[in-house]
């Protein structure tokens, strides 16, 4: 604790000093969160491959407005993110880590401005110190949770949509809760719409919707929905959003017409809210388990941060000062996001992407509040220790100590899980073999115990963030740098292989076909076009048909995971075995079978 008082001190002394060490701590974390081996890993199956097609494709063919896959439209979302992509292969080449670029970056982004939000938030009265220490750990919230890695790693449009919405929501807050004239409300009302601009060219209509709502819910609740109305100028802001959104759009629907409205604006937009696509069903509870998930570790502490803001008092809320209300912000836009998605009708994960800052601020701010907020309204405030009861608090810590020691000895077994995908029939000898597992476990065990201590110290429990913290750090810089390759050589490269392999067996005119898992990474690999079927037998199905009228081809490719086509030459005379890649296969069938 001296050490720790000491280096503050030190940093004090010298404001320099302490933006030099921000500085380089945000680069160290998004680099650990973000950037280490970005590039070692082949795209992924589905989504990941299809999307960075599409992009690679603008690039092939030098049209930046229609975005191809396979040979075909492709309207499901807008244009933003393969021209981010694009972007990236013209700079560096046609590359994972290219791919990758843009949505690191992104992520990053949103880390970076959630640092500067929270400490515009703060007063200078709490002290240089107490404000430093929550921007930092902010920051720190806002890179190390699941969520926000896994989709700042992996080069979707998820991403891209979460971290425009939530530079647009920053945005607001800015122009909200900033003083008039400042260069910080400035800011946010040129930031509001342009990232809301990015969104909508991101994802769609959602891109703004959802701020929208945020802004909206959050200034009724306040009782300041006129007032923020009658400060706002309206005509730069609309005229920043427009400028922005519509050249492509215009465009777009001028080279296409009916088949970008009607795919774009009917298919993946309404129907997608309004009815079941893809067969991504959910229950209206389908996104709580994944809040859970997608925030972890620090989303065992979500309930009591929750209850201690006594959100129901708004009377009490709409005294503060501006500033002092990040924290309501930061619930209303969790419950906007959450409920927005838990009532469409098609649901996944990433849906609700948008929501993790918000739940990572509302965090800090449990652990960190802002000196105006009333010691009601506070999780961590040492005015209330003695008024308040520290048990809820020591709930949440003894659940998040209790999971870690139950998933410590979990994932020491991961190699015996692994062992049950066929597809795959190397890769939990070699996770076995690489510790990965065990060191896995270690970091969860120490942290348990690490929990422990502090929740049988006598007195409030202090710092229980510590342990988890030091947990998601160990995780990123011991286990994920070795997993990463091991994923690759085991998993990924067979595929990418031998994709390559059949862009290069292909005799001309030849189709692919590529049977079971739909690994659209074949299209970009083999720098084919593929034809994807469900099972051999719709294999066997498809080569009854007659070829394609102008083909000439007496033959297919077909491409497929070991235990699927193991049967093919019993059903298919002729069937010629090619290659194989680590229980994948490239068969030539001859259409004459």
């Amino acid at each position: 604790m001296l050490i720790t008082q000491g280096w503050m001190a030190w940093l004090e002394r010298d404001q320099r000093r302490l933006w030099l060490v921000s500085g380089l701590g945000y680069l160290l974390l998004c680099w650990l969160a973000f950037f280490q081996n970005l590039g070692s890993l082949s795209l992924m199956d589905k989504t990941e491959a299809l999307f960075v097609e599409v992009g690679h494709q603008m690039v092939e063919r030098g049209d930046w407005i229609t975005p191809i896959w396979n040979g075909e439209l492709f309207f499901d979302y807008p244009v933003w993110g393969y021209w981010m992509v694009g972007l990236s292969f013209r700079l560096f080449g046609v590359n994972e880590w290219a791919a990758r670029l843009p949505v690191a970056l992104a992520a990053s982004a949103v880390v970076l401005a959630g640092f500067g939000l929270l400490w515009l938030s703060g007063s200078a009265d709490g002290g240089l110190r107490q404000r430093w220490q929550r921007a930092a750990f902010g920051s720190a919230l806002l890179a190390l949770n699941p969520g926000w890695i896994g989709w700042g790693r992996s080069s979707v449009t998820d991403m891209f949509l979460a971290s425009a919405i939530s530079l647009s929501l920053f945005g607001f807050f800015l122009s909200y809760s900033q003083p008039a004239g400042s260069t910080a409300r400035r800011l946010g009302f040129v930031a509001m719409p342009l990232f809301s601009a990015i969104a909508v060219l991101a994802k769609g209509p959602v891109g703004l919707v959802l701020p929208g709502l945020v802004a909206l819910v959050f200034l009724i609740a306040q009782g300041q929905l006129i007032a923020y109305v009658r400060r706002l100028p309206f005509l730069p802001v609309v005229g920043i959003f427009l400028v922005v959104v519509l050249p492509w759009y215009v465009l777009a629907a001028q080279a296409h017409g009916m088949a970008f409205l009607g795919g774009f604006f009917g298919f993946s937009n309404i129907q997608r809210f309004t009815s079941v696509l893809y067969r991504h069903a959910g229950p209206w509870h389908f996104y709580l388990p994944w809040v859970l998930l997608l925030l972890l570790p620090w989303s065992f502490h979500l309930p009591v941060a929750l209850m201690r803001l006594r959100f129901w008092q708004l009377k009490t809320w709409r005294r503060q000062p501006p500033q002092a209300q990040l924290a309501l912000f930061c619930l209303v836009w969790f419950l906007v996001v959450l409920l927005f998605f838990s009532a469409a009708a098609t649901k996944l994960a990433g849906y609700i992407l948008p929501m993790v800052p918000a739940t990572a601020l509302l965090l800090a701010l449990y652990w960190f509040p802002l000196e105006s907020v009333p010691p009601e309204a506070s999780g961590g405030s040492e005015l209330v220790a003695a008024h308040q009861s520290d048990r809820p608090q020591r709930w949440s810590g003894w659940v998040n100590a209790l999971v870690f020691a139950a998933l410590a000895p979990a994932a020491a077994l991961a190699p015996r899980w692994a062992a049950t995908d066929p597809a795959y029939p190397g890769f939990a000898s070699a996770l076995s073999s690489s510790g990965l597992p065990l060191q896995l476990a270690l970091i969860l065990a120490g942290s348990a115990i690490g929990l422990i201590v502090l929740l049988l110290r006598p007195g409030r429990p202090k710092s229980l963030w510590l342990p988890d913290l030091a947990a998601m750090l160990l995780l990123m810089a011991v286990v994920v740098p070795p997993l990463a390759p091991l994923m690759e050589t085991q998993r990924q490269r067979p595929v990418r292989e031998l994709a390559e392999r059949a862009g290069q067996l292909a005799n001309p005119g030849e189709p692919l076909w590529v049977v079971g898992y739909k690994r659209y990474s074949v299209v970009f690999y083999s720098g084919r076009e593929a034809v994807f079927l469900d099972s051999p037998e719709g294999a066997r199905e498809a080569l009854r048909e007659p070829p394609a009228p102008g083909s000439a081809a007496r033959s297919v490719l077909i491409f497929g995971e070991e235990f699927r086509l193991r049967d093919l030459p019993e059903t298919l005379p002729g069937a010629e075995l090619l290659e194989s890649r680590a229980g994948h296969q490239l068969w030539r069938v001859p259409r004459t079978s």
